[in-house]
Parts: C-alpha cells; sequence; structure tokens
C-alpha cells in the first residue's frame, strides 16, 4: 500500500505509475484479463494538473479503462475528473456527495465494473478495516 503523504494531490503521477508498474506482465498483468483501473478523487490535481488529461489518454490508449469515482460532490462538473475516465463517461464516472457516503457509492459500481468478481481484493487493500467492514456487511 502507498503511504498518504499529505498535502498535495499528483494525479498524473499517479496515472503514469498506473501505465508503466501496475499494468504490466512483470507486475502479474495478464492479457486475457482486462484492465481496469478505479480512481477515487476527493479533489483536482495539485501537482502537474496541466498533463492529466494526457496521462490519463496515455492510459486508455494502452488498453485500461479508467473509472473514476468523486468523493465530492463540488467534482461533478470537474473537466479534470471527465478528461480521465473512459468514454461513455457516463458510465465511468460516478460522484458521491461525501466520504461519508462513499464505501455505499463504491459498492454499487464493482459489481457492473468487475462483474462482481474484484470485491474481495479491493477489499483486502483497504487501509481501513473499519471501512471494509462497511463495505462487506
Amino acid at each position: 500500500m502507498l503511504p498518504y503523504l499529505g498535502g498535495r494531490t499528483n494525479t498524473t503521477a499517479a496515472l503514469s505509475l498506473l501505465c508503466t508498474a501496475v499494468f504490466q506482465s512483470s507486475a502479474g498483468d495478464r492479457p486475457s484479463a482486462p484492465n481496469v483501473a478505479v480512481l477515487v478523487a476527493n479533489g483536482e490535481s495539485t501537482l502537474d494538473a496541466d498533463r492529466v488529461s494526457a496521462e490519463a489518454a496515455a492510459c486508455r490508449d494502452a488498453g485500461v479503462v479508467l473509472v473514476v469515482v468523486a468523493a465530492d460532490r463540488t467534482l461533478s462538473n470537474s473537466a479534470e475528473m471527465r478528461s480521465i475516465v473512459t468514454w461513455p463517461i457516463e458510465r465511468n464516472y460516478f460522484v458521491a456527495p461525501s466520504l461519508s457516503v462513499l464505501p455505499e457509492r463504491v459498492r454499487s459500481i464493482l459489481p457492473a465494473t468487475c462483474n462482481g468478481t474484484c470485491i474481495n481484493v479491493l477489499l483486502r487493500f483497504l487501509p481501513c478495516r473499519k471501512l471494509a467492514k462497511t463495505w462487506q456487511s
């Protein structure tokens, strides 16, 4: 798990890491499995924001399906968040009104995104066990 360093958001670097390190055969990527990334965001980038769209396009061009879950209603019309998601936007961009309802929002979209198979994998990587219990109930 990546440690939270606080303060700034570098979505460009996260997307770059996704495409150059995560979705690679050396990291366990399987050619027969779809590459789907769910980005949970509570704000827009504060570092390299001008490169977010280009990095997202590079990921999509590499075959990664990008889904965004915005954890703040102020992001409902965010051009940055919408520039990240894979088309159609309506299917891959979700807004939770606040962090407190995020688990329910994610629970509702995971079956459609992962055919119900990845929720247990996701739960193993949650940083907060209390949140994981909420998702499992």
